[in-house]
């Protein structure tokens, strides 16, 4: 700003607005306007394909940390042995579940051979449940329906233990 004083003593203000939009940052434009006014001062604008092209190409600094937090330092011996051991518990309570379904699906496949495929409500006539507990205490039955409902219900919990189980086993990158 200039001021010049009169011979009055009233002071004249030239009013220069000054920009308060920032032309630049880091050396680059940042709006249309500082855009226009470097090609205006005979340098040549990068295309905005170009531009956007090396934005992708380039992984920003954020993009950096992510990817350097995501990857997990090597295993030593002693934590190796442990992931394998781990691993190794996991398989063969998955291996004990697949013994578990695979007995029980035999069981009910062989009773249901054992009658005609009319009587299906009848399967497993002449089949016992007994479930006792470590206090000796005995629940039995002989009933065909709370059987049949015994074997769906054990068929499809033991499925979904063994679906976690599976789900478990994960080898790291």
């Amino acid at each position: 700003m200039e001021t010049k004083v009169k011979e009055n003593g009233q002071a004249n203000v030239n009013s220069v607005k000054a920009e308060k939009t920032p032309r630049f940052v880091a050396g680059n434009p940042v709006n249309e306007v500082a855009k226009k006014a470097e090609v205006k001062n005979g340098e040549e604008a990068e295309k905005p394909e170009e531009v956007k092209e090396q934005l992708k190409t380039e992984p920003s600094k954020l993009e950096i940390k992510e990817a350097l937090a995501q990857q997990k330092p090597a295993l030593n011996l002693d934590e190796m042995l442990k992931l394998v051991a781990d691993l190794s518990k996991r398989t063969a309570l998955r291996d004990r579940y697949k013994g578990y379904i695979d007995a029980l699906a035999g069981f009910e496949q062989e009773q249901k051979e054992n009658v005609d495929e009319l009587e299906d409500e009848t399967a497993f006539q002449g089949c016992e449940l007994e479930i006792s507990d470590s206090h000796g205490n005995v629940f039995s039955t002989k009933s065909p329906s709370v059987i049949k409902g015994t074997i769906a219900f054990i068929s499809g919990r033991l499925a979904e233990r063994l679906a976690e189980v599976e789900a478990g086993i994960v080898l790291p990158a």
